[in-house]
């Protein structure tokens, strides 16, 4: 099995490589002097990179700036990238959102240490001014090969109705619990409400028994197995296909949903619970889906990592530094609905919220309604604070984004495809993936 994962791979390797081989365009910079980043998209990286240009115009002079080499698909961009980088060349700077083999290049040395970069050059960061369970994600058997900007805590809003119908508690939803108690109740259910996100779970559940850090492999083991069976039973029973995805306050009042998604924003989740509260309901913050009790989970949405082909190090510090300043922190939570790394300035940011609201529509906002929105304010921010403050682990990939990783869509999203669809038996699959996660890890 592993002989035909590896013949495959290198075939799969060796066509793109010749399909790109003439392409003229390089992820190099046309000013040899300027650091490069590669985009097929005005992404949020882009979206500093073009603010740091203008500051750099300010602050250094015009050799500081970065240049952005645009691609027109993802496709190219990436298979570009990977080429370029194994000759020795490539872009100066990667976003976590590309879809790059980051595990493999952090073992290969491709990626750059950030604290090694920082002795080197020297810098006042810190990162203990930043959240250290976040920045810990950033760290590969001791390199910091990786710079989180901004993260989500991996929750849910139910309620104490919802959560009481199905005998839950929420510090407890291991897979086990969730599958037993929505199974015994015999109902229709949507467990999030949309295929991809289902999909998003179900990775996020195999990252549990994946460890980058230690290339710790889980997959045969009986703890993996036994929670493989529920997993499969939740997403296979989510039957109802309702659509929940961002209108979160439209399903409150009917209870047919089991669980109310919520983003990062603390603004948005404070609109959530006044909606809950408005509806004569209680809102719970419920813990992310995991093996085992009391977990709280992380994921970053926005990180970068540096070549360590850059020609020019040196300049690499003041964007980490900007990245990092206070005024870009802000950004992440106020445009990005992403929470900032920086302590000090995701407190500042969760500190305030919009007006009350006008629930009743009738065009103003009454003490009643006042005190409904004060109340949700109180009560988001004792639970928001809580997790954000107890953060157990962290991953290095949005739980949005899991189902378009390199590792997940390249090496083993086959697999995961054949297994949900009932192609393949579930041993099999526990084969299969394996070999697969250990061809990735040591070829």
């Amino acid at each position: 099995m592993k002989n035909k994962i590896a013949i495959i791979l290198t075939l799969q390797f060796i066509i793109t490589v010749f399909a790109f081989s003439g392409c003229d365009e390089s992820t190099a910079s046309s000013n040899s002097s300027k650091l490069t980043y590669c985009a097929y998209y005005e992404d949020a990286i882009c979206d500093i990179i073009e603010r740091y240009n203008k500051y750099c115009t300010k602050h250094y002079d015009e050799s500081y700036q970065i240049e952005i080499v645009e691609f027109e698909s993802p496709e190219e961009m990436n298979i570009k990238i990977s080429t370029e980088v194994m000759s020795g060349g490539g872009p100066d700077i990667f976003s976590l959102n590309q879809k790059l083999p980051f595990e493999k290049m952090a073992a290969n040395s491709t990626l750059l240490d950030v604290d090694e970069l920082i002795n080197t050059y020297y810098s006042e960061i810190n990162f203990d001014d930043y959240n250290t369970k976040v920045m810990e994600s950033g760290v590969i058997n001791g390199k910091r090969y990786f710079v989180p900007l901004a993260y989500s805590i991996d929750a849910f809003i139910s309620t104490e109705k919802t959560l009481g119908k199905y005998n839950l508690v929420s510090t407890d939803f291991s897979y086990e619990a969730l599958n037993d108690a929505i199974s015994q109740s015999g109902e229709s259910y949507s467990l999030f409400g949309s295929t991809e996100d289902n999909l998003n779970f179900f990775y996020s559940f195999l990252a549990q028994f994946f460890d980058y850090n230690s290339s710790e492999i889980e997959f045969d083991t009986k703890d993996f197995s036994e929670s493989l069976d529920y997993i499969y039973d939740l997403i296979n029973n989510d039957t109802t296909d309702e659509n929940i995805y961002y209108f979160l306050y439209e399903n409150i009042s009917k209870g047919d949903s089991v669980f109310y998604k919520q983003f990062s924003s603390f603004e948005l989740m404070v609109r959530t619970y006044a909606y809950l509260y408005y509806y004569s309901s209680t809102p719970v913050l419920v813990n992310h889906f995991s093996q085992s009790q009391n977990i709280i989970s992380a994921s970053v949405d926005f990180g970068i990592a540096f070549n360590s082909n850059c020609k020019h190090k040196e300049k690499l510090l003041p964007f980490i530094e900007y990245c990092l300043s206070e005024s870009i922190q802000t950004n992440w939570n106020t445009e990005y609905c992403a929470l900032a790394v920086n302590n000090s300035t995701l407190k500042n940011s969760i500190g305030s919220a919009e007006q009350a609201i006008d629930f009743d529509e009738d065009g103003n906002i009454d003490s009643n309604e006042e005190a409904i929105f004060e109340k949700a304010f109180t009560t988001a921010l004792n639970d928001y604070g809580y997790m954000i403050d107890n953060i157990t682990e962290c991953s290095l990939y949005s739980f949005y984004d899991l189902s378009d990783t390199y590792y997940n869509s390249t090496v083993i999203g086959d697999i995961v495809d054949k297994y949900l669809n009932g192609d393949i038996s579930k041993e099999k699959f526990i084969r299969q993936l394996s070999a697969a996660t250990e061809f990735y890890l040591t070829e």
